[in-house]
């Protein structure tokens, strides 16, 4: 009697892009403009720049403990 071999499927890899729903600024006066105006327009907001995986500049509270 034949074996009955299912093979599993191969499924690509593809990395993951934690950035894909946070808005991208091209560099980072665009984003440090934005920052200082979303902190003009919510008191008590505190914002900093930093670059990602893709190159981008993205906005985050946390701020840099440099």
């Amino acid at each position: 009697m034949p074996r009955r071999n299912k093979p599993i499927k191969h499924t690509r890899y593809s990395p993951i892009n934690n950035d894909a729903k946070k808005v991208r600024y091209p560099n980072k006066k665009a984003a440090e403009n934005a920052a200082e105006i979303r902190m003009l327009q919510t008191p008590g907001l505190e914002l900093s720049v930093y670059q990602g995986n893709d190159n981008g500049w993205y906005l985050t509270r946390r701020l840099d403990n440099n």
